[in-house]
C-alpha cells in the first residue's frame, strides 16, 4: 500500500508538543509521563488490525473476547491512577471529558454518550474512530465505569467504517481490580543516539480523536495492555494450533502454552513486516545497531545496543538496551533478518550478567565451504 504523504501545512504543531511532551522518546522506548513513565507501542491502525488478524490465524482461535477484556482491564488500571474531575456540578461530563482529551492524545479515538445518560442502567455508547471493535469497545466499558462509578457488563457491534456501537447493562457483581503485571524480563535501559527525528514530530490531526503520521493513522499501545493480552490468550490457547519451533523462549521460564502463543505473536510480528515490503540491508553484523533503529526504536519496541557476527552466514547476536515485548521484537528481527539474507531463519534468547540477547541465524543447515 503506497504512502500518501499530507501537505507539511497542515500537521498540528500544537499536538505534536502534546505528543513529545508526554511521550518521552529515550532509550529507544516511548515513556507516557503521565502513567509512571509506561512503555507504550507507537503502532499504525492498520498495522495493529492486521497484526491481530494474523495472530488470531496462528491459533486458529477467535480472540476478539480476550482483546476486549484485556483492553478494559487495562484501562481500568490506568483509570486507579488519574484524579477525578472536582467540584459540585457535571462532574460526570467534566469525567467524560477528560476521558476523550486522553484518548485524543493516544489516537484512541471519541467516546460520544446519549443526551443525559449518566444514571441509566442500560444504554448505547459510541467510539467514533475506533480502532478495532472489541478493543476500542473494552476501553469503552472501562472509561463509562470509571465516568459513573458502577460496573457493566458490555458488548459490540461495528457501524459503518469507523463507529464501534458498545452495548452497557449495569451490573452490581463485585468484580475483583485489575492488578499490575510485572514483565518476565528486566534490563538497565542506556541512552542511544537517535539517527532520525522524533516520529512524533509532524502528526496531522483527525475530527474525530485521532492522528496520521505519514499518511497513516497511528495509535499508542501500552506495555500493561500487551502483558494483559498476552496473558488472557495464554489462558485460552491449551488447544490452539501449532505455530512451529523457531523461537526458543527458555531463558523467560515461561509454559509451554505461553511459549506457543510467543511463537505466533513472533510469526504475526514477521509476517506483517513481509507484507509491508520495506527494505532492510545490512552489510556488516555491526551496522543492525542503527539498521534496526526504523523497525524498532521509531516504534518505541526498543534498542539494539550491540551486535556481533556468530558465523559465516549472517548469523548474528544482538544485545538490547531496552525491549518493549519479546516477542514482537523477535518476529521484527526475525523479518529483517529473512529480508537482508533472503533466508528463512530461527531465533534463540540469551541472558548473561543481566544482559538479554537475541541470536538469529539461519532455519536451514548450511554446509561450510
Amino acid at each position: 500500500m503506497p504512502i500518501i504523504s499530507s501537505d507539511e501545512n497542515e500537521y498540528s504543531p500544537s499536538l505534536a508538543n502534546e505528543l513529545i511532551n508526554r511521550f518521552n522518546w529515550k532509550f529507544g522506548l516511548f515513556l507516557d509521563s503521565e502513567y509512571s513513565d509506561e512503555p507504550s507501542w507507537l503502532v499504525s491502525n492498520s498495522a495493529f488490525n492486521r497484526w491481530f488478524e494474523l495472530l488470531q490465524e496462528n491459533l486458529e482461535l477467535n480472540l476478539g473476547r480476550r482483546l476486549a477484556h484485556a483492553a478494559a482491564d487495562s484501562e481500568e488500571f490506568r483509570l486507579q491512577t488519574v484524579k477525578r474531575p472536582t467540584g459540585l456540578f457535571g462532574i460526570n461530563k467534566k469525567s467524560l471529558n477528560l476521558v476523550n482529551k486522553d484518548w485524543r492524545i493516544r489516537g484512541l479515538g471519541t467516546l460520544k454518550a446519549p443526551s443525559k445518560p449518566f444514571k441509566l442502567s442500560k444504554l448505547d455508547v459510541e467510539v467514533h474512530g475506533r480502532l478495532q471493535s472489541s478493543f476500542s469497545s473494552g476501553l469503552a466499558n472501562a472509561a463509562w465505569e470509571w465516568v459513573v462509578k458502577r460496573r457493566h457488563r458490555f458488548r459490540w457491534e461495528d457501524r459503518g467504517k469507523d463507529i464501534a456501537i458498545v452495548h452497557l447493562e449495569e451490573d452490581n457483581l463485585d468484580v475483583a481490580k485489575p492488578k499490575k503485571i510485572t514483565p518476565l524480563w528486566t534490563l538497565s535501559p542506556t541512552e542511544i543516539s537517535h539517527i532520525q527525528k522524533n516520529p512524533l514530530s509532524k502528526p496531522f490531526e483527525l475530527p474525530f480523536g485521532g492522528w496520521d503520521l505519514m499518511g497513516e493513522r497511528h495509535v499508542i499501545l501500552h506495555q500493561d495492555f500487551i502483558l494483559r493480552f498476552v496473558k488472557n490468550v495464554t489462558t485460552y490457547a491449551s488447544e490452539s494450533a501449532e505455530v512451529g519451533d523457531i523461537v526458543d523462549y527458555s531463558v523467560f521460564d515461561i509454559s509451554e502454552t505461553e511459549s506457543r502463543v510467543w511463537s505466533a505473536i513472533a510469526k504475526a510480528s514477521c509476517d506483517l513486516f513481509r507484507e509491508g515490503g520495506e527494505l532492510f540491508m545490512v552489510a556488516e553484523a555491526e551496522h543492525w545497531i542503527d539498521a534496526s533503529q526504523a523497525e524498532l526504536v521509531d516504534h518505541g519496541l526498543g534498542a539494539v545496543k550491540s551486535s556481533k557476527a556468530i558465523d559465516n552466514h549472517g548469523g548474528v547476536e544482538l544485545e538490547f538496551s531496552s525491549l518493549f515485548h519479546p516477542a514482537i521484537v523477535t518476529g521484527v528481527l526475525l523479518g529483517c533478518w529473512s529480508r537482508t539474507e533472503g533466508r528463512d531463519a530461527k531465533a534463540t534468547w540469551n541472558e548473561s550478567n543481566d544482559q538479554l540477547s537475541l541470536i538469529i541465524c539461519s532455519k536451514s543447515v548450511i554446509a561450510s565451504n
